[in-house]
């Protein structure tokens, strides 16, 4: 309407009819998107039967080893397995399993001697060294005070038989720091990135025992180390389990 109540001019209608184009246009504007419309990630459930599993040809020569190291964290436990003959001593594997499959380790292997010794009876002891035989006047060295030369090789009596109290004795020579150990033995550095196992496979025959550390993981099963140890050495590698696991916080054994 004009000034006098008529119509308005046809420019201010076109004007407002403008605007609320663009007011129904912000009105009508879509809403953000549901995630739900996103492209999601595949996931399912699978069942992995570790029935059997995978030997990659560089593992299944497998190592052997004569003695373990048997260190403690606080979510896992390192078996340093270690060759120690002659002047090549070396960390041939490091096996990294969690504290719940170390226990499983430990019980498996607690069976395994159980059907060994129902077969073939009792596990083989480790020899124990002969004293060397004295060279000299054994007789004038204990008047002197000195110590026979066939008590050189005991610990109980090497090195510190006159110290009296056993707090004041040096322990050293018996019981030697790990850090001196591995100061001692060689190892490429692959070797300390370890292989993690969620299962172990234990087999043995008369005189071996064969330890085939597992990663049971989707899509399959994959052995990551294999060891063998002669059956002596399976009686100290029980104790040793037997004694980490029930440590609290960080320890290390030695077999």
């Amino acid at each position: 309407m004009d000034a006098n109540g008529g119509s308005p001019p046809d420019d201010e209608e076109s004007e407002r009819d403008r605007s609320g184009e663009k007011d129904s246009g912000r009105d009508s504007r879509d809403p953000l998107p549901d995630p739900a419309s996103f492209p999601q990630p595949i996931q399912a459930q699978v069942q992995h039967q570790n029935l059997s599993a995978r030997v990659p040809g560089r593992v299944g020569e497998g190592v052997f080893a004569n003695g373990v190291m048997v260190l403690t964290g606080q979510t896992e436990v390192v078996l340093d397995f270690v060759l120690r003959m002659g002047e090549q001593q070396r960390i041939v594997s490091r096996c990294v399993l969690p504290y719940l499959v170390a226990r499983q380790f430990l019980m498996a292997l607690q069976s395994n001697v159980d059907n060994y010794e129902q077969r073939f009876g009792p596990l083989p002891q480790l020899p124990v060294p002969k004293p060397e035989a004295s060279t000299g006047p054994v007789s004038e060295e204990r008047e002197s005070g000195g110590s026979p030369a066939g008590d050189a090789g005991n610990p109980h009596h090497s090195g510190f038989g006159n110290l009296g109290h056993p707090e004041n004795r040096d322990r050293s020579p018996a019981v030697p720091r790990v850090e001196d150990v591995y100061d001692e033995l060689k190892a490429d550095d692959q070797i300390y990135a370890g292989h993690y196992a969620n299962a172990v496979l234990i087999r043995h025959t008369g005189t071996e025992f064969c330890l085939d550390f597992i990663t049971n993981l989707f899509p399959r099963s994959t052995v990551t180390s294999r060891v063998f140890l002669a059956a002596p050495h399976i009686r100290p590698l029980v104790g040793s389990l037997q004694r980490a696991l029930q440590l609290p916080g960080s320890s290390d054994e030695m077999t």
